[in-house]
């Protein structure tokens, strides 16, 4: 049987091996490199699946999510996607292209499974900036996302075994306490939180951890800092895009049929806008 043969550090083989899902024949060379046998007949089915991988997209996203047919979640392959996109220039168009086709299911997802860190949870963090979410949350979400989330980490029995989940986590939740406010969360759950906030921020000492911290405790710099965010995210939703109007008012503004996110105080501003905006506007499905 023909074979072929390459060199690989640890960690692309560990992304060559998650590819093929499959036993390959592994041999040590130097410490941290490695040589890997492949039959021949798997070496087209390799490529394609690390094309695949190292190709960010909109669906790509919602498979890893398991929002498309009868695909399973992969944890594993949405990191490497979420770090990979972190990284690319089109990363706002991409996660605008999520969001306006797979941002309801994604928070159906989300709320059908009831532990704080999950991989709906992860995807929302990552696109909670955006118009798109903020607009979901005022119109379509049926349920405060935030009341859900303080909840689930109120409640859990543990936090996550990773530091960067802890500090995504409560990076989620500071956002959702920004967008709907502190009020949103019970208080029960809120005394229920705060003690596990503080001592998360004794050890670890991330600043989403203190921001979230702080949110809950009623900061007043803090709140600032909660408004302005808000205020940020919803901009296009109520202020005209035309660089330099200014004019605010959604009942007095032009909406974009197409994404729902952007709004204009005339044609006339729309179509000068529409260059800049072109890049982030998508068909929304809500």
């Amino acid at each position: 049987m023909m074979t072929a043969a390459c060199l690989c550090t640890c960690d692309s083989f560990y992304t060559l091996f998650l590819v093929l899902n499959s036993t390959v024949t592994l041999h040590r060379t130097t410490p941290g490199l490695f040589t890997v046998v492949l039959t021949m007949s798997r070496v087209s089915d390799t490529q394609a699946g690390l094309q695949g991988l190292l190709n960010v997209t909109a669906d790509s996203l919602a498979e890893y999510c398991g929002l498309t047919g009868d695909q399973q979640e992969n944890p594993v392959f949405l990191d490497r996607q979420l770090g990979l996109l972190q990284r690319n220039p089109s990363q706002s168009a991409i996660n605008s292209e999520f969001c306006a086709k797979y941002l309801p299911a994604l928070v159906d997802a989300y709320n059908a499974q009831d532990t704080a860190f999950s991989v709906p949870m992860r995807m929302l963090n990552v696109v909670a900036y955006l118009p798109y979410f903020a607009r979901f949350l005022l119109t379509t979400a049926k349920t405060s996302i935030c009341n859900t989330q303080a909840r689930r980490m109120a409640t859990a029995s543990s936090a996550p075994a990773e530091t960067t989940y802890l500090v995504e986590m409560c990076q989620f939740l500071s956002t959702l306490l920004a967008l709907q406010g502190t009020n949103s969360v019970s208080e029960e759950d809120k005394q229920a939180l705060l003690p596990k906030l503080r001592e998360w921020n004794r050890k670890y000492q991330r600043q989403q951890i203190t921001r979230c911290l702080k949110q809950l405790e009623g900061d007043p710099e803090t709140t600032l800092i909660a408004d302005g965010l808000k205020k940020h995210c919803e901009r296009s939703l109520n202020k005209c895009g035309f660089d330099g109007c200014g004019k605010s008012g959604t009942s007095k503004l032009l909406q974009c049929s197409r994404c729902k996110t952007a709004v204009y105080c005339d044609r006339d501003h729309q179509k000068k806008s529409w260059p800049f905006h072109k890049a982030t506007c998508f068909p929304a499905a809500f």
